[in-house]
C-alpha cells in the first residue's frame, strides 16, 4: 500500500489530472505512480490528504476531490502509462465521477493533528530563541517528557529540521516572516506533513511481521530522508540504537550519538506520576498549548531578533 502525501499529494494531482486540464510535471509523476501501484495491485491510502483539505477548504470541496481521486484510481493504467510518457497531455474521457459514500465531517481536525501542531509550534519556537541546534534538539525532547506528550515522529522532525547540515528548505515555511500569520500557516502544514508520517509508520508498524508492505511516495525529498529514519528507529531498531548513525550525516558525530541517546531514554523513562496527575486535572490542555504557541510565534518579530536568530541556510 501507499501512503499519498497531504500537501500537495499524489491524489490531488490525481484528481486535477481527471478535470482535462493540461497536465504539468508533478501530475505526469503521478501517474506514473498510480500506474505502477495498479499494475501491481498496490492500494494508495490518500485519508490524511483529505482530512488536511476539509478544515481549509470544507467537506464538499474535500468529498469532491477523493471522488475524483476514485475515478482516476479506477481507470485503465495504460490511461496514466501514456499521462506519464508523454503521449499524452491530458485526461478527460473517464466517466462520471461516483459520489463518495461517506458521513464522516472532514472539517473536524484530528486530534493526532492537533497535538502535531503543538509540537511544531514549539519546534518553531525553539528555531527562533538564540539557542544552538542542539540546544534546541535536548531542549524539545526534555519539554515533550515534562509538560506535553512523548510524539516520535515529530521529534524525529525535529532532529532532522535543526540539524546543522540537513537541507530543511521547506520543511517549516514561514516562521521568519514579518507576516507572523505566515509562521502559523506554516507550522500547521509541518503538522499535516508529520501527521501523515505518524500515519506511515503506524501502518508499517501494524503489519510487521505480515505480508503487506507499505510505501512512501512523496515529491518532497526532506520528507523522504525522515521517512527512512521513522522506519529505523521504530521498526527496524526500537531501541534507536541506528539513530545516532543516520543523524551524524547531518550532526557532529559527538552530538548525533547524544541526541539517540536522550531521545531513546525520553521514551523508555516511566513518567512521574505527577504528570498523570496533571492530565487527569487539564481538560482544556490541547486548546491551552495551542493558544500558547501561537501566541509565541506571533510575538517574535524580525525587527527586534538577534544576529543568532537570524535565518541560516
Amino acid at each position: 500500500m501507499v501512503n499519498d502525501v497531504p500537501r500537495g499529494s499524489w491524489s490531488f494531482r490525481l484528481a486535477k489530472a481527471t478535470t482535462g486540464s493540461e497536465a504539468d510535471e508533478q501530475q505526469r509523476l503521478a501517474a506514473a505512480v498510480l500506474a505502477f501501484a495498479q499494475c501491481l495491485d498496490i492500494q494508495i491510502e490518500p485519508s490524511i490528504a483529505y482530512h488536511e483539505l476539509g478544515p481549509a477548504q470544507g467537506n464538499a470541496v474535500a468529498y469532491e476531490e477523493l471522488t475524483r481521486f476514485r475515478l482516476a484510481d479506477k481507470a485503465h493504467p495504460r490511461t496514466w502509462i501514456d499521462l506519464a510518457l508523454g503521449h499524452c497531455d491530458s485526461v478527460s474521457s473517464l466517466g462520471d465521477p461516483v459520489a463518495v459514500t461517506d458521513s464522516r465531517d472532514l472539517t473536524r481536525p484530528l486530534h493526532r493533528w492537533r497535538c502535531n501542531y503543538i509540537a511544531t509550534l514549539k519546534i518553531g519556537e525553539l528555531e527562533l530563541r538564540s539557542l544552538t541546534p542542539f540546544e534546541r534538539a535536548l531542549q524539545l525532547f526534555e519539554w515533550m517528557r515534562e509538560d506535553f506528550i512523548l510524539a516520535g515522529p515529530a521529534a524525529i522532525f525535529a532532529c532532522h529540521y535543526f540539524a546543522p547540515g540537513f537541507p530543511r528548505k521547506r520543511l517549516l515555511k514561514g516562521l521568519r516572516s514579518e507576516h507572523r500569520e505566515r509562521a502559523l500557516v506554516g507550522a500547521a502544514n509541518a503538522a499535516w506533513d508529520i501527521t501523515h508520517l505518524s500515519e506511515f509508520v503506524r501502518h508499517a508498524n501494524s503489519a510487521h511481521g505480515s505480508n503487506t508492505r507499505y510505501l512512501f511516495a512523496s515529491l518532497d525529498e526532506g520528507l523522504r530522508r525522515i521517512a527512512r529514519t521513522l522506519f529505523a528507529a521504530t521498526i527496524e531498531d526500537p531501541a534507536m540504537n541506528d539513530l545516532a548513525s543516520v543523524l551524524a550525516a547531518w550532526w557532529p558525530d559527538d552530538q548525533a550519538r547524544m541526541i539517540a541517546d536522550r531521545l531513546s531514554d525520553a521514551f523508555q523513562r516511566g513518567r512521574d506520576p505527577a504528570w498523570y496527575e496533571r492530565q487527569r486535572n487539564s481538560p482544556n490542555a490541547i486548546p491551552e498549548f495551542i493558544a500558547q504557541g501561537e501566541a509565541c510565534l506571533r510575538a517574535w518579530s524580525p525587527a527586534g531578533a538577534s544576529p543568532a536568530d537570524k535565518p541560516r541556510p
